[in-house]
């Protein structure tokens, strides 16, 4: 699972650029997988967390290190239900 590293979620383009984030709507989990996290210390050694962060078109997975670099930033987007 190739990983890249990069200063912010936005940078990665896997944000729409008209997304913003709901307050209150981020959950932060440790990485319990251990290849994931041999894979995230080899971009950068030190601690992760698992990210989800609520928005208004739909939300943002992504691993957070604690220099505030990011990695495997994924894009989900809200279905409207009729």
């Amino acid at each position: 699972m190739p990983l890249n590293l990069y200063p912010s979620i936005y940078v990665s383009d896997a944000v729409p650029q008209d997304w913003t984030p709901v307050r209150g709507g981020t959950l932060k989990y440790s990485v319990h997988n251990r290849a994931v996290l041999r894979e995230l210390r080899r971009l950068q050694i030190g601690r992760w967390k698992k990210v989800i962060k609520e928005g208004n078109l739909g939300e943002v997975h992504y691993f957070e290190h604690e220099s505030g670099q990011v990695a495997g930033v994924k894009f989900f987007s809200r279905t409207v239900t009729p």
